[in-house]
């Protein structure tokens, strides 16, 4: 059979994991051929890909497309200057490294393959041209020119207002973009010119410590009885309609200097871009604003854009990912109608900054959802629109309701997995083939911000769990008799639960040793103020907590579990140690719990 002929030519490749992913994709029928065969314009329908490549490019140009703004001074933040970037052969190599395999290739046609497999006599070229490019200040014009693909995003196929515009640039720029980027966030954090509520695109940073530090808020607010009402805001275009003379006004007050502005410059001026539908390219069209979401450095230059608006909030705490922005109010009831008052306030300082800065909120993605009272009607505006109230929103991935409940995003998780699971058993014929894309395609799914699942219910979690021991019968079967635990050992697999817990406590050690970022003091030592027994150092001090809510919380729950793991652990010096005591103790403690001194019982509550 011709399927199973290619799953067992894959299984015997030297990248059989990315092999198997190619082949599922194709048999998902989901490929990422970017052909859109219909397209609406004007009331008339057209077919051919010439035509629609051309309607898409110029639906792209003209929905980016901002009103010519004036310069104006910005007062200088920072009086350290960063004109020059330090390329060497190590920098370069280390992103060389980074560079994806299969990954796409842009308008040169050269893979990235290519670079990685490149001798050092490459990377001294490299180190050539970029050192030429940056003391000259010019960005080269053919690295200028990027492929779009358009992806689908919701709504109607037949209308280009619903496709999402992907940039494919050349490889040989993000190589050069990954040095930069690496240097100027360095120079950026180092010199606290990025605001810490940032957590975007940053060494440090993530979706993860974004949402650590938003829950650790909200909930340490209702742990002492405030109502809490938290604002979300959508920016139309956000990376698209950056104005290129106000950017570059905003680095020059953040202390960048020549010639790696007049770099910076170039790199923004005279770019063109083609869209890609199937094999047919569209003409070049050129690009007059925003920076490129599909380069490296681009979305650090949004952050540096965007920085500001943190300065519009006195009374609320703005929490932001790129252009994922949150604002958190809190007080206490008969507080209410003052908090109201600065809440519309600071809505209007909003206002004045998005005129400034020429930017825009889809006010129809805009809301405010309150946690705390279920019957709050509060009259909010921006831009001259009411703001709707939320009973759940969808933030950075996880989906919560207005009481912080997590079974809405569970559910869909859930049922979404299944279904892959069945595809894959339907689909592909050796368990070697099943097992690695389930560990690619399912697993992820549950590992991403595995910190939460402390705060979700038992009934939850047992869903979770279901997931995998679904998956381990079918592959097994029940009729032997194995249990559960039985049947994970023999296909190589952790139960979820104990996953979790080799994740987080991984989080947790880096959290305690600031390898993370983050903005709140959620964990404190318990030792650091005096002499402790030799047995309580590296302890966390527990907080105590008025609700279930807080109680529950990741950096509560994970507190209490830290102080009963191993001296060994607590005290571990470098993150490589600490993983290879976990990973032996996680092996002791699946024959035997007394060695993390809490019971397998306990898994429920991580």
């Amino acid at each position: 059979m011709k399927s199973q002929h290619e799953e067992n030519k894959a299984l015997m490749g030297n990248t059989k994991t990315q092999e198997l992913c190619r082949i599922l994709q194709k048999r998902l029928k989901s490929s990422k051929d970017n052909n859109v065969s219909i397209l609406e314009h004007r009331g008339i329908i057209y077919n051919d890909p010439q035509v629609i490549s051309e309607l898409l490019s110029e639906w792209f140009c003209n929905d980016t497309r901002v009103h010519p703004t004036p310069n104006f001074q910005m007062t200088c933040k920072s009086n350290h200057k960063l004109g020059e970037i330090d390329f060497n052969i190590q920098n370069i190599d280390s992103a060389i490294k980074t560079l994806k395999s299969n990954g796409s290739t842009g308008t040169d046609d050269i893979p990235s393959v290519i670079y990685k497999n490149g001798s050092t006599e490459m990377v001294v070229l490299l180190l050539r041209i970029f050192t030429l490019s940056l003391e000259t200040g010019t960005y080269p014009e053919v690295w200028k020119t990027t492929y779009i693909l358009p992806k689908h995003k919701a709504g109607a196929k037949t209308s280009a207002c619903n496709y999402r515009p992907i940039n494919i640039t050349p490889v040989i720029s993000r190589i050069m973009g990954k040095v930069v980027k690496d240097q100027v966030s360095d120079n950026l954090l180092e010199h606290e010119l990025i605001n810490p509520s940032q957590h975007g695109f940053l060494k440090k940073r993530s979706c993860a410590t974004c949402h650590i530090d938003f829950f650790n808020e909200v909930t340490r607010s209702r742990d002492n009885r405030e109502l809490v009402i938290v604002l979300y805001f959508d920016i139309t275009k956000a990376f698209d309609r950056v104005p290129h003379n106000l950017l570059v006004n905003r680095l020059c007050s953040l202390g960048i200097c020549d010639p790696l502005l007049s770099w910076i410059k170039s790199f923004l001026c005279d770019r063109n871009q083609i869209t890609k539908v199937g094999s047919i390219n569209s003409r070049p069209k050129p690009v007059s604003s925003g920076v490129i979401q599909g380069s490296v450095l681009g979305p650090l230059l949004f952050i540096i854009y965007i920085n500001s608006i943190c300065e519009c909030f006195s009374v609320g705490k703005p929490i932001l990912y790129a252009d994922d922005l949150k604002v958190t109010y809190k007080c206490k009831n008969t507080d209410l109608g003052i908090t109201v008052n600065a809440i519309q306030q600071e809505l209007e300082k909003m206002d004045r900054w998005c005129d400034t800065w020429q930017l825009q909120f889809n006010v129809d993605k805009c809301g405010w959802l309150c946690m705390g009272c279920n019957n709050l009607e509060l009259d909010l505006t921006i831009q001259g629109h009411a703001l709707l109230r939320l009973e759940s929103v969808l933030d950075l991935g996880l989906k919560y309701s207005h009481d912080l409940s997590f079974s809405e995003h569970i559910s869909k998780q859930v049922s979404k997995s299944r279904r892959l699971i069945g595809f894959l058993l339907r689909n592909f014929y050796r368990n070697e083939s099943r097992i690695l894309l389930y560990k690619v395609c399912v697993r992820p799914l549950f590992d991403y911000c595995s910190f939460m699942y402390s705060s979700i219910r038992i009934e939850d979690k047992l869903k979770v769990e279901g997931v995998r021991r679904y998956f381990t019968s079918k592959l097994l079967g029940t009729e032997n008799g194995a249990n559960y635990s039985t049947r994970c050992d023999t296909l190589g697999l952790e139960t979820l639960w104990l996953r979790r817990l080799r994740l987080n406590l991984t989080l947790y050690y880096k959290l305690l040793n600031h390898l993370v970022f983050t903005s709140t003091n959620g964990i404190r030592l318990s030792d650091d103020s005096g002499y402790k027994l030799r047995h309580t150092k590296g302890t966390v001090a527990i907080e105590q907590c008025k609700t279930a809510t807080r109680q529950k919380l990741y950096l509560i729950r994970y507190a209490q579990i830290w102080d009963k793991l191993p001296m060994e652990m607590r005290q571990a010096g470098t993150l490589a140690s600490f993983k290879k005591v976990l990973n032996y103790k996680l092996h002791e403690f699946a024959n035997d719990s007394s060695c993390f001194n809490f019971s397998k019982t306990a898994s429920n509550s991580l």
